[in-house]
């Protein structure tokens, strides 16, 4: 027991006072995402859309946060982290409030284009706060601290979402407006808000690195490389609750507690897991087999069904994730220097928001006309592309590394 605490307590330590601020922040504004996991369900149940209609109103979703992180990357670079943070929270949680009222299908594309715009704004002055806070020995943990957070907030929100879902839809728009503005409230009362001139100091050595992403080809290979990822892993968190609920005829709440059995994992186990095999592999190693256990996921769904086995492949899912993310931010982090680390932090983002966007119309259209099996072999397919992407671009790298 007592080597087991020892092991939790070095896995944590070292972490500075901001860092954990910042995890709290984030804990406290993810225990509200509630929204996007009961979407597609309260958009068709209760509004009666078609899956036409269900896609585009979540791929709107997702390109309301290709604006955001783009917006919100170059405010963080001009204007600093804090009031980025501070503005995009506030305002995001007035915007679920108000979407809440919204009930045509105009009105809710616009409401949650400008929702995911504001939410995701937030995160490259989140991540670039990370950086600023962390040092490069610790950096994976932090951004595993702050996953911690996120994936702790995950397991609380969906199985709340999905109690309040079978009660009031509405609900959950205003558990995540609460949400949000307590996120707000920690950054404002807690958080110090340093002067951005002094958190843009060059890092040591970072002249070796890149002045602007675009000159950067290894990132620029990259990032189409952590959307196949996203686009692969995020229908299991957009669409996949109308396979759970048409197809496996799951409740809200039994499909609420599978999606909140992926953010207890991942709080639960990721940072042991980091701390532990960081510096065992690289990078690239730990994304592709992230990507080969996301193909083999899908391959289940083929031949397996029922709850318990949905269980089980939620499992498998938030190891890969828990493999590829961290390391994932690591890369993206390491190719940035103190001065631009918005401008990367937001096209990474970006990427996954092109996911967001794609998601939702690749798996509706699928499902409505070539069925669940056509979409879990199409995305079992992305997965490995993502793994031969991988192992290409690790050769790049270390040719560019050693001429």
């Amino acid at each position: 027991m007592q080597s087991i605490i020892n092991l939790y307590r070095n896995a944590y330590g070292g972490l500075s006072r901001d860092i954990w601020l910042l995890a709290l922040t984030q804990f406290i504004n993810r225990s509200g995402t509630m929204v996007i996991f009961f979407l597609s369900i309260y958009l068709q149940k209760e509004l009666n859309f078609t899956y036409a209609q269900t896609g585009v109103v979540m791929a709107m979703f997702g390109a309301g946060s290709l604006l955001g992180v783009f917006v919100g990357g170059r405010l963080n670079d001009k204007l600093g982290y804090y009031p980025v943070m501070l503005y995009t929270l506030l305002s995001g949680g007035v915007m679920f409030f108000v979407v809440s009222m919204m009930e045509s299908y105009a009105m809710l594309c616009v409401g949650m284009f400008l929702i995911s715009a504001l939410g995701e704004g937030f995160r490259p002055a989140n991540m670039a706060a990370i950086s600023y806070y962390s040092t490069p020995q610790n950096y994976t943990r932090a951004i595993s601290l702050n996953r911690l957070a996120i994936n702790l907030g995950f397991s609380f929100g969906p199985a709340l979402g999905g109690i309040l879902a079978a009660s009031n839809y509405k609900l959950i728009f205003w558990a995540d407006s609460i949400t949000c503005i307590g996120a707000a409230a920690i950054v404002f009362f807690f958080l110090e808000n340093k002067h951005h001139s002094s958190l843009a100091k060059p890092e040591k050595h970072e002249e070796t690195k890149h002045t602007s992403p675009f000159n950067d080809k290894i990132f620029l290979m990259f990032l189409p490389i952590v959307t196949l990822y996203a686009i692969s892993f995020f229908q299991f968190f957009t669409t996949m609750q109308l396979y759970y609920t048409n197809a496996e005829h799951l409740s809200e709440t039994q499909t609420g507690l599978i999606m909140g059995l992926n953010g207890l994992l991942v709080a639960g186990i990721e940072m042991i897991l980091v701390f532990k095999l960081e510096k065992r592999w690289s990078p690239f190693n730990f994304i592709a087999l992230g990507a080969l256990m996301l193909a083999l996921c899908y391959i289940m769904l083929l031949f397996v069904s029922g709850i318990w086995w949905l269980l089980v492949i939620m499992i498998v899912i938030s190891f890969s994730e828990m493999f590829a993310m961290p390391f994932m931010n690591t890369f993206m982090n390491s190719r940035s220097t103190g001065a631009n680390k918005g401008q990367f932090a937001s096209l990474y983002i970006m990427a996954w928001s092109v996911a967001q966007i794609s998601v939702p119309i690749i798996a509706t259209q699928t499902m409505e006309h070539y069925g669940y099996n056509a979409l879990w072999i199409l995305l079992a397919g992305v997965a490995m592309l993502v793994f031969g992407g991988v192992k290409m671009l690790e050769k790049m790298n270390a040719r560019s590394i050693n001429p």
